[in-house]
């Protein structure tokens, strides 16, 4: 499964991304327990009044792509994002 983490926005406006493949991790059932645990109701930056200067999130899983405003990114989407950032290659 191909997880992708894009961050944009933020003081400078700059976009980073970083990527991992799971199928080719020794710990790939750590990463399939992570995405079992995503919640499905994300609320996206449309509902939100924003937050001038703060990052915006793209994670796609598979097929499901979501945006989560910065100062929204918690719980189980907030750990993908970390173990992405950290596991990953930057893309």
């Amino acid at each position: 499964m191909q997880i992708v983490v894009r961050r944009s926005g933020g003081f400078a406006g700059t976009t980073r991304s970083w990527r991992v493949d799971t199928d080719s991790r020794p710990d790939q059932d750590r990463w399939d327990a992570l995405v079992g645990a995503l919640p499905r109701d994300v609320a996206g930056p449309a509902d939100d009044d924003g937050v001038r200067d703060d990052f915006v999130w793209t994670v796609s899983v598979a097929r499901t792509t979501v945006t989560i405003p910065g100062r929204r990114l918690d719980g189980p989407w907030a750990t993908l994002v970390e173990r992405v950032r950290d596991q990953g290659e930057p893309g």
